[in-house]
């Protein structure tokens, strides 16, 4: 027997020119030439010990041994086909990944679609980082762009406050002691957080720097989306804690924070390593368009 023996193509030239009782059409019908059909299935009779077909300047023909184990052999190519097909189903399995809210439509199907062009389907499931946490522990994403501290992050970008255009334009720093009530002004100005930064390295240097500041625990709110506290910046004239393009998209000025330098970091979780590094050989480009951020220093040692 030859020392490359493959007995699946063996078994698939055997069952192909059984059917049609033709070397020449079974050898199409395995997409080989003849002379190649001819040598898998000598092959095979040598490997099983006894000749298949009795050939004639006119006919092929099984013999008796070989329609005892045609069964046998067409079992084994259709199994072999099944398997194929289970696998090409599988790679086209849509990978759900869990996402922040809020993002741009285009930055997400360039994602989408180059996710595509690599036979990867991606469905984005968005949500606020705590729901993005218990998607991935109950499997219902395999992957996950969660939010994380600084030193962790593979993509940042810094937050500060966005607020209803005045007549200030620049860019000088925001202190949250500004929130307290002015002489004259009685009405309460508050600093809202969207559910995306409703995490503890963000939060918690918050309430230290807002108790620091003397203002009372009801000047720092969480609203219920970044829709919801745009809408009070614009309505109320509070802030928001947003990142720049945030508050671009919404028309609303911008300052960074003077009391504490905050950013919004980003890594990649997953269930899977090697589903992540397909992932980001596909998509790495394209995320901090997605995220709104910038690749971080740290960005090619959490890849790794």
């Amino acid at each position: 027997m030859p020392r490359n023996f493959d007995l699946l193509s063996a078994c698939e030239a055997f069952v192909s020119v059984a059917e049609r009782e033709s070397f020449t059409a079974g050898a199409m019908g395995t997409g080989v030439t003849q002379s190649v059909a001819s040598r898998r299935i000598a092959a095979l009779e040598s490997h099983l010990g006894a000749r298949l077909f009795e050939r004639s300047s006119r006919r092929v023909a099984l013999t008796a041994f070989g329609r005892s184990v045609l069964p046998g052999a067409t079992r084994l190519v259709v199994a072999a086909q099944e398997f194929t097909d289970d696998a090409d189903h599988a790679r086209a399995l849509p990978v759900t990944v869990a996402v922040p809210r809020h993002l741009s439509p285009a930055a997400a199907a360039r994602v989408c679609a180059a996710a595509a062009d690599q036979a990867l389907t991606v469905e984005l499931l968005e949500g606020a980082p705590r729901e993005r946490a218990e998607w991935m522990s109950s499997g219902r994403a395999q992957l996950a762009l969660q939010h994380v501290e600084p030193d962790r992050a593979d993509w940042l970008t810094p937050l500060g406050v966005g607020f209803a255009r005045g007549a200030d334009s620049g860019d000088e720093p925001f202190y949250l002691a500004e929130l307290r009530p002015r002489r004259g002004t009685p009405e309460r100005r508050l600093l809202w957080l969207q559910p995306e930064d409703d995490v503890p390295n963000v939060r918690d240097r918050l309430e230290r720097v807002r108790n620091g500041a003397g203002l009372a625990a009801g000047h720092l709110r969480l609203a219920t989306s970044l829709v919801t506290a745009i809408a009070k910046a614009i309505g109320n004239g509070d802030l928001v804690l947003c990142t720049r393009s945030e508050a671009d998209e919404a028309d609303l000025a911008w300052h960074p924070l003077g009391d504490l330098h905050l950013m919004r970091g980003y890594t990649l979780v997953s269930r899977d390593g090697d589903l992540a590094a397909r992932f980001l050989d596909t998509t790495g480009p394209l995320l901090p368009g997605l995220l709104g951020t910038a690749p971080s220093a740290t960005a090619d040692s959490h890849a790794s």
